[in-house]
């Protein structure tokens, strides 16, 4: 018994540590080779996905067909998608979004299909984007490799001097011109996938020796909207600008019947009171404690000069009477500091030398005086305010609401980027914030 015993064949301690070392990097294999990023696990969950989102887009391209079919080949609407996953079973929900139609399905994926039928995956660019970020955008370019330049026509806009019966800036003929050397950051994000820049310096006119933009007397403040937003628009038929977007003004003074337009085809337009109230969080409700008197109308105690597009000059030939002319004019002034935008960079940003807002508004101050007012944003003293452009008041008949004061400053063009065009995959870093290019 003893001997057979000793002649046994046993496992010694270091073949079962080998042994153990060899199951576990088996073990090690096996499991990286059913997880990580090219494990069969990851593989199957990512066939799976890829195979659901195939069929998420199939179902949009059905229902786009179904749509077009529908409309006899007319254009396809997010109600006309909607009409045709209901009829197909699809459980998804189409939104208008921009100028394209934005498909949120249950699983949580979401696609954006444009008026050509060109179906895309949706990026949320807030996540990827924020306020200041800079924008890599070339205004005299309509293509991402900037060999085909914008019409050399649409790069440069004079403004007249105008007849305030027709559009002007009361003063003289100043040139502006749209270059490839300004550089745009995002001035804000919006929910349809837009996203809206401003220019980082301010902008002058093109002259030899270029100079702010000159808006004088009652002519300047019944066309002061239409001026700056005439002059921006040249900043935007750029690649990737939306042109669809325009810029809407008004025209006018108390007594007219207010002039709207638009300026059509262009993605551009001047910055104004409202860019500035969303980044400091103001609304319509803080207007009265900005200023006790906003809201407030006044009826004049003596006969007053006011701005109309009814005359040549720009503003009315006698004082008109508070029984039966210009009365109750409505208190439209505030004003406030930049210190009211918490971000101390988005303040640095807009308040950035000094520029016409196209806003306009009437500060009637005293009874026999009102102001009408275009806002500027003052970069050197820090706040948002309207500039006196004209008046009016009985003192010995002088014609106060035309020839009371001119004023210079410059303008900040504002333009609108179309949604899904900003490439997040790549940026780069400059003056402490991120530069996007476009796709």
């Amino acid at each position: 018994m003893k001997t057979k015993f000793k002649n046994a064949k046993g496992i010694t301690l270091i073949a079962l540590v080998i042994t153990i070392i060899v199951l576990l990097i088996l073990a090690g294999v096996t499991i990286a080779t059913l997880t990580g990023d090219n494990g069969i696990l990851t593989k199957a969950s990512d066939a799976k996905v890829q195979t659901d989102e195939t069929a998420e887009r199939e179902a949009i391209g059905i229902a786009y067909n179904g749509a077009i079919a529908e409309t006899k080949g007319g254009s396809v609407t997010a109600e006309g998608l909607n009409s045709q996953f209901s009829i197909n079973g699809t459980k998804a929900t189409a939104t208008a979004n921009g100028d394209k139609i934005k498909i949120d399905f249950e699983t949580g994926r979401s696609y954006t299909i444009n008026a050509y039928g060109t179906v895309e995956k949706y990026i949320d660019i807030a996540q990827y984007i924020k306020v200041g970020d800079y924008i890599n955008y070339n205004p005299t370019v309509t293509t991402k490799d900037g060999q085909t330049a914008v019409e050399a026509s649409k790069l440069t806009y004079t403004s007249p001097t105008g007849t305030a019966t027709e559009h002007g800036n009361g003063d003289s003929a100043q040139t502006f011109t749209a270059t490839a050397n300004t550089k745009w950051r995002v001035l804000n994000i919006n929910s349809d996938g837009t996203v809206e820049l401003i220019s980082e310096n301010i902008i002058q006119t093109s002259a030899t020796t270029p100079s702010n933009f000159i808006l004088r007397g009652a002519r300047g403040y019944l066309y002061a909207e239409q001026e700056l937003n005439e002059v921006c628009k040249i900043f935007g038929y750029g690649y990737g600008a939306d042109t669809s977007k325009g810029a809407n003004y008004t025209v006018g003074g108390p007594a007219d019947t207010p002039i709207t337009g638009k300026i059509e085809g262009t993605g551009a337009r001047s910055i104004t009171i409202d860019d500035i109230n969303k980044q400091a969080g103001i609304t319509e409700a803080d207007f009265t404690t900005l200023n006790s008197r906003y809201g407030n109308t006044a009826n004049p105690t003596v006969d007053i000069f006011y701005p109309t597009v009814n005359t040549t000059k720009g503003n009315s030939t006698t004082g008109i009477s508070t029984t039966a002319g210009v009365k109750n004019i409505k208190n439209t002034w505030y004003s406030y500091t930049k210190s009211k935008i918490v971000d101390t960079n988005i303040q640095n940003m807009l308040f950035n030398g000094n520029s016409w807002l196209a806003s306009r508004c009437i500060d009637t101050e005293y009874a026999k005086w009102s102001y009408f007012d275009v806002l500027v944003a003052y970069g050197d003293g820090e706040f948002v305010d309207g500039f006196k452009q004209c008046c009016g008041a009985d003192w010995g008949a002088h014609e106060h609401s035309n020839n009371f004061g001119w004023n210079a400053f410059s303008v900040r063009p504002v333009v609108n980027l179309k949604s899904d065009i900003i490439d997040v995959d790549a940026s780069s870093e400059y003056n402490g914030f991120k530069m996007w290019n476009l796709k």
